[in-house]
């Protein structure tokens, strides 16, 4: 494995370790160069040892200095040949190195680190923090080892104390059952007997030991599994997991009714859909029915200033007349005695006046005529406006 080390133009230091791969031709040309070089070398080395030798005893003061500048040029000419094969072949494996890590999709692996200082203190505070704990650890084994020590001293104590007593208890035994006589034979108990009874006593108790051993190990390990599945049982302080499934239960049963409450949103939106497209078209027959009425207000207007015109000059018409009838009067009055030539010459003017004036009133009572006939035909035409309208406001109101 080399370590690679190149530097990017921000000056920000890269590392990398992997394995020195290189052309086969290259590897040759360097292993030639590099035995010329260690041959160039040696011999170097030998001549300056003889050099030296021959120097050593003999004229110092009459020889020179000699210095080999061949010698000096063909190491410089071999370490730069070196450089740059280290640096091509460092080029090479930055260049597959980059490949690798693109084609993995590493690219994070070149960009360059930032707040290095930064890191690097919390990496000091880390090791820190891990030789103190190291450091409990130690003490809290080497605690532990003192305690197991005291207590295997005890447990051998008691063990040795324990057999002593046993052993003591046999001994009893053997010295107390040694002549003993059989009750129904008559005869003395045999040693053999007795020592058989006695390792059938020892080894009934290390049987019996050794199960209570076992009895206490399965214990334990019941209570361990008991406190294994409270703890599985116990999700969080004071949560169980029957609790848990409540609740799971609950939130299946909470879903299930905004499911349905989700479809009765979405029948009511489709409803409220439709209703703004009802809402929408109303508008637009009230709009239209706007505009009708604004003709029909233009159009009421006009009529009402025809009809304003026509009484004036309805009221200009009756004081002509009015005029007319008083003149009559006053020319009557003023006729006298029709036996009078002047006075028939009089009347015959008036008569004719009077056959052009009523002439003149007929023109007037035609024109009066047209003109009611169009105050007529102006009231008819308002009071179909009034209807039209009164009956337009009812629609209106209906549709509200």
């Amino acid at each position: 494995m080399d370590r690679l080390v190149f530097t990017s133009s921000h000056g920000n230091h890269y590392q990398f370790a992997c394995c020195s791969v290189q052309e086969p031709a290259i590897q040759s040309k360097s292993k030639k160069e590099k035995t010329e070089a260690e041959g160039g070398s040696s011999k170097a080395e030998e001549n300056i040892n003889d050099e030296s030798c021959g120097q050593i005893g003999q004229g110092v003061g009459a020889a020179g200095i000699s210095i080999n500048r061949d010698e000096y040029l063909q190491a410089y000419r071999d370490l730069m040949f070196d450089r740059n094969q280290a640096q091509i072949k460092n080029n090479l494996l930055h260049r597959r190195l980059a490949e690798y890590y693109k084609k993995r999709k590493l690219e994070h692996v070149l960009k360059p680190l930032e707040n290095v200082p930064h890191l690097e203190e919390k990496y000091q505070q880390k090791l820190l923090t891990y030789q103190e704990l190291k450091e409990k650890e130690e003490i809290e084994i080497a605690d532990i080892k003192s305690k197991l020590d005291v207590v295997q001293v005890q447990y051998a104590d008691k063990l040795e104390h324990v057999e002593n007593r046993f052993n003591a208890l046999q001994n009893h035994e053997r010295n107390t059952g040694i002549g003993l006589i059989y009750s129904k034979k008559g005869k003395p108990i045999a040693d053999k007997t007795v020592e058989r009874l006695l390792t059938l006593q020892r080894r009934k108790c290390e049987q019996a030991s050794a199960l209570c051993l076992r009895y206490i190990r399965a214990r334990n390990a019941v209570n361990e599994l008991d406190s294994i599945v409270r703890k599985l049982e116990m999700i969080a302080p004071g949560l169980n997991v029957a609790q848990y499934e409540q609740l799971y239960i609950d939130k299946q049963n909470y879903l299930s009714k905004i499911e349905e409450r989700e479809d009765e949103l979405i029948k009511n939106r489709v409803n409220c859909t439709e209703h703004n497209q009802m809402l929408a078209h109303i508008r637009e027959k009230m709009h239209h029915t706007e505009e009708v009425i604004d003709f029909a207000e233009c159009d009421f207007g006009d009529a009402e200033i025809e009809l304003i015109r026509a009484r004036e000059e309805l009221g200009e018409i009756k004081s002509k007349r009015d005029h007319l009838r008083w003149s009559l009067e006053a020319e009557r009055m003023k006729a006298g005695l029709l036996t009078r030539k002047d006075l028939l010459r009089d009347f015959q003017d008036a008569t004719d006046e009077v056959v052009k004036l009523k002439e003149k009133k007929k023109q007037l009572e035609s024109q009066i005529n047209e003109t009611t006939k169009l105050v007529r035909e102006a009231r008819r035409r308002m009071q179909m406006n009034q209807t039209i309208n009164a009956e337009s406001n009812n629609d209106s109101q209906m549709l509200l």
